[in-house]
């Protein structure tokens, strides 16, 4: 059944359509991410200009990092990376992107009905969905749209529906696996919130990557409250990372750091590892440093943001550039001045390559119920 759909936005701008699906409706993201049921996630891109694979797979290995522990992120490194291998160069506009969990047979990982891979585990999925709605979303407001049990806009629903790729892109999709395996899947035209998900396999390509010993890596606990404001109102706690950007210091080029994405080196488990914990780490000294405005809470103001960051090699602040923006200026502004008060990071690991490194910080301030 339908659980919810949104749109991912960044900067502005609409870059898919997800829609989530499971076989009980939930507005409990817990529920849904600890229940073993068959379960999909479904994305369209919308994005004129398309998506780099490398920017896309990147996206959940960072919501990853942010919302597990320790111990998983380093039992999940070798299916992460077969993850971010499936991929290859460009989403186009109208590409489907599906992952369907099927208990007992893993994560089907499939674009345009092509089915690129399996991931073996079934705690992989539950990964890959706190991405949207784990404690620390990498989007409030996806968040939000994913767990409406159905209750989900007509409209958007028939936009998300009326969107499929060109026959000619499915078969270049084709040529990114040697096998010619299609997962065919049923979705609901209808209004109603039932969907039926039916997933016909003919072959499964699978790549055993060797396992790779990793060495034991302090992952700091998340969890961490918001420094109290001196005020008599009670001190509100953060359900997420406290933190919102304001307007840009220095705004990177886009289209410049997506060539740099491509070009990086593919992925290994320590590599994975280290980018996942330096974020992790970051995110922590950030929070740290973060403030709930004072006339914020007096005015009762409360919102997101998400902040891209770019560092060099030795830890300087080279940008930020603010994806999803909260309505209140207040908090935009504390969430720059957060990282501002943040900077310099530490110098990055040798097993993070490339003169610099991005990481996206997801920020909230929630006032006391």
């Amino acid at each position: 059944m339908l659980n919810g759909i949104g749109v991912h936005q960044e900067l502005g701008r609409e870059v898919f359509i997800g829609a989530l699906y499971s076989e009980s409706l939930s507005n409990d993201p817990d529920t849904l991410m600890n229940n073993v049921q068959p379960m999909r996630m479904e994305l369209k891109i919308v994005a004129p200009d398309g998506l780099t694979t490398r920017r896309f797979s990147r996206m959940w290995i960072e919501g990853m990092a942010v919302n597990s522990k320790a111990d998983a992120l380093t039992a999940q490194a070798d299916n992460m990376v077969k993850f971010d291998g499936l991929f290859k160069g460009r989403f186009l506009k109208d590409d489907f992107i599906s992952f369907i969990n099927n208990p007992g047979m893993g994560v089907d990982i499939a674009v345009n009905g092509v089915l690129l891979g399996n991931i073996n585990d079934n705690a992989f999925f539950s990964m890959l969905l706190s991405t949207w709605i784990g404690k620390i979303p990498l989007s409030s407001d996806y968040r939000d749209s994913l767990l409406k049990v159905g209750d989900v806009d007509a409209g958007l629903r028939s936009r998300f529906n009326a969107i499929s790729p060109a026959t000619a892109r499915t078969a270049e999709v084709k040529t990114w696996t040697g096998a010619q395996v299609e997962v065919k899947t049923a979705a609901a035209s209808s209004s109603k919130s039932s969907v039926s998900a039916k997933v016909e396999v003919a072959a499964i390509a699978k790549t055993e990557l060797p396992k790779l010993e990793v060495p034991p890596l302090e992952k700091p606990a998340l969890d961490i409250p918001v420094p109290a404001p001196q005020a008599e109102k009670p001190a509100p706690v953060a359900a997420a990372v406290a933190s919102t950007p304001a307007k840009p210091v220095v705004v990177a080029a886009a289209k410049v750091e997506e060539e740099e994405e491509e070009d990086g080196p593919a992925l290994t488990a320590q590599s994975l590892l280290a980018r996942q914990f330096y974020v992790s780490d970051a995110i922590k000294k950030i929070r740290g440093k973060t403030k709930y405005p004072q006339r914020a809470l007096d005015r009762d103001q409360e919102g997101s943001v998400r902040v891209a960051i770019v560092i060099d090699r030795e830890g300087t602040v080279l940008s930020t550039n603010i994806l999803e923006t909260s309505k209140f200026d207040m908090l935009n502004r504390e969430a720059l001045e957060a990282i501002k008060r943040s900077a310099p990071f530490p110098a990055l690991p040798a097993e993070i390559a490339g003169s610099r490194f991005e990481f996206t910080v997801p920020m909230r301030w929630t006032l006391p119920k």
